[in-house]
């Protein structure tokens, strides 16, 4: 696995190099650079992604920034995108971001709804009563078991965020508004169904509460404020970062499901030793109501685009999407220790190590708040941070939910 950080890091390097240079007054740029990753969710990620930049006015880090991405994995999972990013818009403290893409996979994890008792201690023999029920031999078996708690769909999207500046740093005031369109197909554009016999097909897709009531366009409209005063944004040594948000849908966008949403983070970051030792702490609440489908119900609201309880960004050491409904608390901590730093000719490197506690809480609502369930995960890992903002991020996870299994995370950039 160190093989996937490395290859990342060399890949990207050319990158890191000009992180910290000034951006000329006007011109173009452009590049292409592999994107390599690795998650126990999703297998190992590669593909690549190619970048334009206009520079005008001294605008940093650019007046106008393209992104194409083609990426997949080992795992199946497709995730290509197009994004264009736009500041100061018409010349107003305003900011444009507009991202079309395409998502799909064949192996997201389904344990069912909180409350529901799924993937227990008895899972695996629930597995097997299953296949024996359905007569099943050989590979058929064997495929079968593999995925009877997995759920495979597909996700085309649209997503546009504006943000309007009232106040600049220190304590940065933004107002934020935005539109998100998502197209939710189960199964496949060839075979738009679930995993045959699955946990989801069976107790849920099929006859279940959903009764087929997944597919769909969730058409949503957010808004909300954010509230920023870190010192450095990729990697911050102090200062906060909050946010509060509300998102809404039905009828009147569009969308096929009726549902609304609140939102409320806060980002605390405190450096401890100077230089060395920084705490990161991120508490988010959120909850929806009204009726959601199975991937909005795993969706954070608000400015940032993340799914909870479980997963890299949601909780380290739990299986992605382990805990599932419309109320949802996390809370999430990390050390941070720098244990060295470079200067290899003119460049900056930071080797680093981090120890984290993610814990969730999800319940199906404010109302069953009652029947909420919790999972935490423990681990740690390490951080190479190249010229202050490039950051290679490999995390180790580890939760009493998933029999203490390691969990590796190889990917880019702090998760908060």
């Amino acid at each position: 696995m160190l093989s996937v950080s490395v290859a990342a890091l060399l890949a990207l390097s050319s990158f890191a190099l000009a992180a910290d240079e000034e951006p000329p007054e006007d011109g173009f740029g452009m590049g292409a650079l592999p994107a390599l990753n690795y998650n126990s969710d999703e297998g190992f990620g590669y593909g690549v992604i190619g970048t334009g930049y206009w520079y005008r006015d001294g605008l940093r880090p650019y007046k106008y920034g393209l992104t194409l991405r083609v990426f997949l994995t080992t795992k199946n999972v497709h995730a290509h995108m197009v994004r264009l990013d736009a500041l100061d818009v018409a010349d107003l403290p305003l900011r444009v971001t507009a991202q079309a893409g395409y998502y799909s996979t064949l192996a997201a994890n389904f344990c069912g709804y909180v409350g529901d008792g799924h993937c227990g201690a008895d899972s695996e023999s629930v597995a097997e009563a299953a296949a024996e029920t359905a007569g099943l031999t050989g590979t058929e078996r064997e495929d079968f078991l593999r995925r009877y708690y997995l759920h495979r769909y597909t996700e085309p999207y649209l997503n546009v965020q504006t943000r309007i500046r009232l106040k600049d740093l220190p304590h940065k005031v933004e107002i934020m508004a935005g539109y998100r369109g998502s197209y939710y197909m189960q199964g496949t554009p060839s075979d738009q169904n679930p995993w045959p016999g699955s946990l989801y097909d069976t107790a849920y897709f099929a006859t279940g509460e959903l009764a087929g009531n997944d597919d769909g366009f969730a058409s949503v409209l957010q808004a909300g404020m954010v509230f920023d005063n870190r010192d450095n944004e990729p990697a911050p040594n102090s200062g906060y970062w909050s946010e509060f948000s509300m998102r809404g849908a039905g009828a009147f966008s569009g969308s096929a499901w009726s549902f609304g949403g609140i939102n409320v983070t806060h980002r605390q970051y405190q450096t401890l030793i100077d230089k060395w030792l920084v705490s990161a702490s991120r508490l988010v609440g959120d909850t929806a109501f009204g009726e959601l489908p199975t991937q909005e119900m795993v969706r954070m609201g608000g400015l940032v685009d993340y799914s909870a309880v479980g997963g890299q960004s949601g909780g380290r050491g739990l299986r992605q999407w382990r805990l599932i409904g419309n109320t949802k608390l996390l809370v999430q901590e990390e050390l941070r220790l720098t244990f060295a730093r470079l200067t290899p000719g003119k460049q900056k490197v930071d080797l680093g190590t981090v120890a984290f506690l993610d814990y969730g809480l999800v319940a199906p609502s404010l109302s069953e708040f009652d029947q909420f369930e919790t999972g935490y995960g423990t681990g740690g890992g390490l951080r190479v941070t190249w010229n202050t903002n490039f950051i290679v991020r490999v995390d180790a996870g580890f939760s009493p939910v998933e029999n203490w299994a390691n969990k590796l995370y190889i990917n880019l950039d702090h998760i908060f």
